[in-house]
């Protein structure tokens, strides 16, 4: 990839050549006294957790008028890491740059390679990668602001950037200015402001001048300061922001990421499993809802281009990148060409036209393996489960189930009824007919013999219980359970389509549970288990069901969406209420 020269100005360099001359200076023996010496607590006492921080710069922060051959320098409170300065540094407008840490460590000095230009306010970014002498990061990132000129420019730009569910903490945050690129692309052009969030994911942009902007967030997996597209989790705006008097600030600006791999996905192969089974191999997951088409899929011969018939379609619960087909018989060893149409990524980006082929080999295995339940929720042994709670059976092809073969029963061995229903080929659910009882203990059944795949075959069980598969679980007291309930609003009444919310425990990556409202409205989570949450929601603006993260290129706005400044808090037997949550412009 292309990476623009003037991009490596971003980095920073430590002035290892003053470094040698103190060596020289002091000579080996000065070095040998050195390393002998060590600060903080003497041993045994508490470790240091306290984070550096910058305690006072030179020229003082908002001077104007500095001279163009400024040496801007920033004093800690205590001695920082001196290999965790490059890289951590940044200047904007961006400008060749070296930085020295003075003998004591808690001292650096920024050299400009040439002399800066007049009139301008220049912004120096301390970045959350600085560490202290025991490993401590910077909570936040520090801001310094200078000016050549008369003036300090005052536009300021917030936010908050999430991956996973979790606040991105140290994602970089890039800015553009529209007026000298109209559509700028993060993974060739660098950036004209720069930043990084804090530990709470939270970021702020001062000292910007009047004009149009563009940001993006990103998570740098390569930890090379460049945004990779194909590997680096991206946040992007749902607008662009516009600075000028009298307003002069702009937020909060909410960033979810996910990787927006630049290739298109395409066919990667095709394997036959055995006469009556293709598995089709792709390079991304597709969308869930489109995988079932039978007519996305055409079969037929290489040499006769006779037609083989496809019979269903699935995802493999196993891997989401691949598709099960299930075809009329294949004949052995003859060779077939696979076609593949009218899927789409999580983007919503269609499969590539040029690369949606592959070819393979009938084969020559004719029973297939035994079907297998790949899994239970609840899981086996599990405790605290709702009383509510949906039972899913998740199995590694499609079968059938005949009456009974699948049973819940409560600890005194009566059976609670329920209806089954299917939510893919592969995963059916069934739903007690009533609530399940408190703090009570519960066996779910699986009959073997009643249920089969599309051969005839049984499900495959366990050597110790050939015609039965068993688990438990216990449900939770209710006094355990806390509730949320408050209000959404969007700050743009001009705006359409449902409302979803989603509650995620800290540091879980999947949602605890989630709801959708048809619009503005109430909302209210029931049956939540204690804990600290982040509360999350967008506006599904197209109804598609699903959140869209746009496209950093070409440039697609993602959807409206926001989280909750705050961890909220549910307490057994509480009702955590009062929650507003508002979508801005």
């Amino acid at each position: 990839m292309n990476r623009t020269p003037v991009f490596f100005a971003l980095m920073l360099q430590v002035g290892l050549a003053g470094m040698a001359g103190m060596v020289g200076m002091f000579g080996m023996a000065g070095l040998a006294a050195t390393s002998c010496a060590r600060e903080g607590m003497p041993p045994g006492g508490p470790r240091d957790r306290l984070p550096p921080y910058v305690v006072e710069t030179e020229p003082p922060a908002g001077s104007t008028h500095v001279p163009s051959d400024v040496s801007p320098k920033l004093t800690f409170n205590e001695r920082i890491q001196p290999r965790s300065i490059e890289g951590n540094i940044f200047i904007a407008p961006i400008v060749e740059f070296e930085a020295e840490a003075n003998w004591r460590g808690n001292e650096i000095t920024v050299r400009f390679e040439e002399p800066i230009s007049g009139e301008r306010t220049y912004i120096i970014t301390v970045g959350t990668g600085i560490r202290d002498m025991r490993g401590n990061r910077m909570d936040s990132t520090y801001v310094y602001a200078l000016s050549t000129g008369p003036n300090i420019e005052q536009g300021e730009v917030s936010g908050l950037a999430v991956h996973d569910g979790s606040p991105a903490r140290s994602a970089y945050i890039w800015a553009y200015s529209l007026s000298g690129k109209p559509d700028p692309d993060p993974a060739n052009t660098p950036p004209d402001y720069l930043t990084q969030a804090g530990r709470d994911g939270t970021f702020t942009f001062t000292h910007l001048s009047a004009d149009r902007y563009r940001f993006f967030a990103f998570v740098d997996q390569g930890r090379d300061r460049l945004y990779d597209a194909d590997v680096d989790p991206v946040g992007v705006p749902t607008r662009d922001v516009m600075l000028s008097e009298p307003e002069m600030t702009d937020g909060p600006m909410w960033f979810r990421m996910a990787v927006n791999d630049t290739a298109s996905m395409h066919v990667v192969s095709a394997r036959a499993s055995h006469m009556r089974e293709l598995s089709v191999f792709l390079s991304e997951a597709p969308r869930l809802d489109l995988v079932q088409d039978v007519d996305s899929y055409a079969v037929e011969g290489v040499e006769d281009e006779e037609s083989l018939a496809v019979e269903s379609a699935y995802r493999d619960p196993a891997d989401s990148t691949t598709i099960v087909l299930n075809t009329a018989p294949q004949v052995r060893g003859k060779a077939y060409l696979l076609t593949v149409s009218g899927l789409e990524n999580a983007w919503a980006e269609p499969i590539d036209s040029t690369e949606n082929s592959a070819e393979f080999t009938g084969s020559s295995i004719e029973n297939p393996p035994q079907p297998r339940l790949l899994e239970v929720q609840p899981d086996d042994r599990s405790r605290d489960i709702a009383q509510s709670a949906e039972i899913r059976f998740s199995f590694s092809e499609p079968v059938s189930l005949e009456e009974h073969a699948v049973v819940l029963r409560d600890s005194t061995g009566q059976e609670v009824g329920g209806d089954l229903r299917w939510i893919s080929p592969t995963v059916a659910a069934m739903r007690p007919d009533t609530l399940l009882q408190p703090s009570a203990e519960y066996e779910i059944l699986v009959l073997a013999g009643l249920v089969s795949n599309g051969f005839g075959q049984s499900l495959q069980a366990t050597d110790d219980r050939p015609d039965t598969l068993a688990y438990a679980f216990s449900t939770i007291d209710p006094a355990e359970y806390g509730s949320l309930s408050g209000q959404f609003e969007d700050e743009d009444e001009t705006m359409a389509g449902p409302v979803a919310l989603s509650l995620y425990r800290e540091r879980d990556t999947d949602a605890a549970s989630e709801i959708r409202l048809d619009g503005p409205g109430g909302f209210r989570f029931d049956n939540v288990m204690p804990g600290r949450y982040i509360l999350q929601a967008y506006r599904d603006a197209n109804g598609n069901g699903r959140y869209d993260f746009g496209s950093a290129m070409p440039f697609i706005p993602a959807e409206r969406s926001m989280v909750h400044p705050d961890t909220l808090e549910i307490r057994s037997g509480w009702e955590t209420e009062d929650v507003t949550v508002r979508l801005n412009r």
